[in-house]
């Protein structure tokens, strides 16, 4: 919305700014005028809302204050900065499976994991959602990014501290109790390096057995090859939905039952993928 939003004030400010200083010559160099004032005018609007949105992050989050639910301005500046962020790292996102998603319950989401750009590409692909993260408890020490993720409501899971963690996990199923938002974990814990999966930590869906919700399940492809494609390539991002684990089946089977249902889902995924890709680079 922000990236057509600044477009839109580029074309109007190229334009004024043509009207006004009564731009004359062929039309190429008028074009060429007119494309390099859209540039500045679209760059500089950007630019303008990042420095204020930074001003406002720094004057007014405390990471001390308590945050009881979302908020719903930060996370639509959230999905802002998302939108932004893809366009300029050159980013394009295919999604399949979107139908599968819930739209008469919060649920729990689970995927892998393979870069920091993970829940950037999902809060850009999956607005509607209302989606918060649960991440580990160094990334709230990001400048600026730790404060907008306090401020949106998203949680801190120490995996070394049982009782820390059954705290965050209390707190997860009451925003989705509440129907505050639906909630995002990646079960393995930390970045994968490889297309095998890492074991999945039952205990992230315990959110989804207090809960009594859904698990949809999430399978990312070639989010890792982001910063490595920066900026000279465009870069291709797959986020398949392979499945919903239903809340019942949640209900009557262990954490480590269905972790390891999700975790063969995304698998089967992945494998299938990486197979089709073989097979047509042989062909």
């Amino acid at each position: 919305m922000l990236v057509r939003l600044f477009a839109a004030i580029g074309a109007v400010g190229a334009a004024l700014h043509a009207l006004i200083a009564g731009q004359g010559g062929g039309a190429i160099k008028v074009t060429g005028v007119f494309l390099l004032r859209f540039l500045e005018y679209f760059a500089g609007a950007h630019l303008a809302y990042a420095v204020l949105m930074l001003a406002i992050t720094e004057a007014t989050v405390r990471l001390d204050k308590p945050q009881e639910k979302p908020s719903k301005f930060w996370l639509w500046h959230l999905r802002a900065v998302a939108e932004m962020l893809c366009f300029y790292a050159r980013v394009d996102i295919k999604t399949s499976g979107r139908e599968l998603i819930p739209d008469d319950t919060r649920y729990l989401m689970v995927a892998n994991h393979r870069s920091l750009a993970d829940p950037v590409v999902m809060v850009e692909e999956l607005p509607k959602e209302e989606l918060i993260f649960v991440s580990k408890p160094g990334n709230y020490k990001i400048p600026v990014i730790g404060k907008v993720m306090h401020k949106c409501g998203c949680l801190s899971l120490d995996r070394e501290d049982n009782r820390k963690a059954l705290v965050t996990i209390k707190q997860a199923t009451d925003y989705i109790n509440k129907d505050y938002t639906s909630v995002a974990i990646y079960p393995e814990g930390t970045r994968g390096r490889k297309d095998e999966l890492q074991p999945f930590h039952a205990g992230s869906f315990k959110i989804a057995q207090r809960a009594g919700v859904p698990v949809v399940v999430v399978a990312l492809r070639n989010t890792d090859k982001i910063i490595h494609n920066f900026p000279l390539r465009r870069t291709d991002v797959y986020i398949d939905i392979v499945g919903v684990i239903d809340a019942q089946y949640v209900k009557e089977h262990k954490t480590r039952e269905t972790a390891e249902l999700a975790q063969k889902m995304i698998q089967d995924k992945l494998d299938a993928e990486r197979e089709n890709e073989e097979s047509a680079a042989a062909t």
